[in-house]
C-alpha cells in the first residue's frame, strides 16, 4: 500500500519521516511521495492530489498552531465545505495530551500527526496499526 507524506507547517521532519517509514512500514506501507505545505490552500491541494493517487495520506505538523492555520481547524473547515461527514473519526493521544486524528472517507483514509516523532509512534500503536491496514486492504 502506498501513502503520500504531508508536512504542514512542520518540524522535526526527517526525524518524522523516519519514524513513519518505520511504523508504517510494520503493515506493509510505503511513502509515494513526501511533500510539505506552508499554507491552508497549499495543503487543500496536496491533500486532493494525495487522495487521488493513494488510499492513505498522511499529514504530519499544524495541530499546536494555535492561529487560523491549525490543521484541526483546517480540516474541520474543509470536511465542512465539502459536505463530508466526520462520522468516521478516531481520535488519538499522546501522554503530552497532544491529539491526532484518523480521519475515514468510504474506502479512503487521513492521518493527522503532530510534528514529534515520540508522540507519532505514541499514537500509532500495534492496535492503530492493525485498524490502519485493516480498514485499507479490506476495500
Amino acid at each position: 500500500m502506498k501513502y503520500d507524506l504531508i508536512f504542514y507547517i512542520a518540524k522535526k521532519t526527517g526525524y518524522c519521516e523516519k519514524r513513519l517509514r518505520r511504523l508504517l512500514g510494520s503493515i506493509d506501507a510505503e511513502p509515494n511521495r513526501v511533500v510539505s505545505a506552508t499554507t491552508p490552500s497549499l495543503l487543500g491541494e496536496e491533500v486532493t492530489h494525495s487522495l487521488r493517487l493513494c488510499k492513505l495520506a498522511v499529514i504530519v505538523g499544524g495541530l499546536r498552531s494555535t492561529d487560523d492555520d491549525n490543521l484541526a481547524t483546517v480540516l474541520s473547515r474543509v470536511f465542512s465545505l465539502a459536505g463530508i461527514p466526520l462520522t468516521n473519526m478516531r481520535k488519538l493521544s499522546a501522554k503530552s495530551g497532544t491529539e491526532g486524528y484518523i480521519i475515514r472517507y468510504k474506502s479512503q483514509m487521513l492521518l493527522a500527526l503532530p510534528d514529534n516523532p515520540g508522540e507519532i509512534e505514541e499514537m500509532l500503536t500495534d492496535e492503530v496499526l492493525a485498524y490502519i491496514k485493516d480498514k485499507l486492504s479490506n476495500h
